[in-house]
């Protein structure tokens, strides 16, 4: 049996504005709604509670006209029109040994006994309690001391007033606010997906336009000018990737240009000379020659595929440089002692002069000093001089390789460390010369952080500096 795994694709964006506007309107209808139900129902209680001591102030007016509590109990109608025309309120009169005197509500079931306002103080708000009848239903009252003036009897008056039409307005209310906070939910999702769809317009314009964007069409630029101005920050990232992108893509095919070129040489120097002495009985002695310079041609092969695997290795960051404090006249003496046969059968000599440390792994600058020396001694005319120097300033120790020569023009300076290239390929010696020395100087000083610069003068001094930081945690990551 077979399960077909289901991919849940996310959710679109306008898709989550809208459920994000759908949430924040339920939550500002209902926090509005709450807060309206509850000043409503505080504003009904506080009207309640003001009808309350208005009527228990008439009733206490009443009971001081009356003759006795006998004519009360003979004649209550002045009472009961009191808190008539209101058929959730109750009056209760009772004497001073809790016998009830009037109940006109009776149906409604027995109230307790509440502790009545003195004769001498004027019922408040606070005096009013929340009751509950026999039957348990709710009720707000307020009771108070009344004296008959002709009798000087004393009695108790309560005033009690149903809270059920108020709930009942409270609840219809309630409902009122769920069905007006549920459609105004419903509208604000709506509203707000059309909307954000509208207002995604721009981005669903850049993203068509990305899809025309191929490998033949990376020159294609979207106009930051249209763009919105929340997006004009991304347009113009994108555009900076794109840059990026074809300036690596404009390298990466003259790379394999050039490198298609220059293992084409070899190879067909090697399958030329190799038919031509096959053509033929050779001698022993042709043999041997053609051996030999067919091993020529493998060792130009074999530098030149180790020098494109280290330039592979740098800029993925698989060499591990061991970062160390060096002494530059100690390892420039180093250099300059290697390359001493060669400068002596060219004529030329090699000097000195520096100062200070280098931290930088020894291999890797050893390998950077090497390349431009050789560069130098190959264009470096008899007679003449080769200087390595070295010195430290601030945070930075700069080491320069320099020599007399015919000089390189202004518009090669920026390209001479790129691969496979050549200033001038005829000056070149075609099996010592493959165009990845230079590149494989500035990988190194990638590795150490640092920088390598070149300056030239036409029939005069051409000078390469590589300028190493001299604090040891700018080399952490090298390290």
């Amino acid at each position: 049996m077979k399960f077909r795994r289901q991919i849940i694709r996310p959710a679109s964006l306008t898709t989550r504005l809208a459920l994000w506007f759908a949430l924040a309107a339920i939550l500002t209808f209902t926090g509005v709604g709450t807060y309206l139900y509850h000043s409503l129902a505080a504003r009904l209680e506080q009207r309640d509670d003001q009808e309350l001591l208005g009527k228990i102030g008439l009733l206490r007016h009443i009971a001081q006209e009356a003759g006795s509590i006998a004519a009360i109990r003979a004649d209550p109608h002045g009472f009961i029109d009191a808190v008539s025309g209101h058929d959730k309120m109750s009056v209760i009169l009772r004497s001073k040994d809790a016998t009830l005197i009037l109940h006109d509500q009776e149906q409604q079931g027995e109230f307790p006994t509440l502790p009545a306002t003195p004769l001498a103080s004027m019922p408040q708000r606070p005096a009013i309690v929340q009751i509950n009848d026999s039957a348990g239903q709710p009720a707000r009252a307020v009771a108070a001391e009344a004296r008959i003036k002709a009798s000087g009897e004393l009695l108790d008056i309560t005033v009690a007033r149903m809270t059920s039409d108020r709930m009942e307005i409270l609840d219809n209310y309630r409902h009122e606010v769920w069905l007006a906070a549920g459609c105004g939910t419903l509208l604000a999702a709506l509203l707000g997906f059309f909307l954000v769809r509208h207002g995604l317009q721009p981005v669903r314009k850049i993203a068509a336009l990305s899809h025309s964007i191929t490998a033949h069409r990376l020159d294609t630029r979207i106009d930051v000018s249209t763009a919105p101005q929340e997006l004009q920050e991304m347009v113009q990232a994108f555009n900076a990737m794109l840059d990026r992108l074809h300036d690596s893509f404009l390298r990466l095919s003259q790379f394999s240009a050039d490198l298609a070129h220059d293992l084409r040489t070899p190879v067909n120097n090697l399958m030329v000379q190799t038919q031509v002495a096959l053509s033929q009985l050779r001698s022993i002695d042709d043999y041997q020659n053609l051996l030999i310079s067919n091993v020529e041609e493998y060792e130009r092969l074999s530098r030149m595929v180790e020098n494109m695997l280290f330039l592979a290795r740098a800029e993925h960051a698989q060499i591990i440089s061991h970062a160390a404090t060096l002494d530059a006249r100690v390892e420039l003496q180093c250099v300059a002692d290697y390359f001493e046969g060669v400068a002596d059968e060219a004529g030329i000599s090699i000097a000195v002069h520096a100062s200070g440390t280098i931290v930088a792994d020894q291999l890797l600058l050893r390998r950077a000093l090497g390349n431009l020396t050789a560069n130098a001694v190959r264009y470096t005319a008899p007679g003449q001089r080769i200087t390595l120097s070295a010195n430290t300033s601030g945070n930075c120790t700069t080491v320069c390789v320099s020599n007399p020569g015919s000089g390189i023009a202004a518009q090669h300076l920026n390209r001479l460390f790129d691969r496979f290239y050549r200033v001038d390929t005829a000056r070149a010696n075609s099996s010592a010369a493959a165009g990845l020395g230079l590149a494989i100087v500035q990988s190194i000083m990638q590795l150490h952080h640092g920088s390598v610069g070149v300056s030239s003068e036409i029939n005069g001094n051409t000078e390469f500096r590589l300028e190493f930081p001299s604090s040891q945690a700018n080399q952490g990551e090298a390290s």
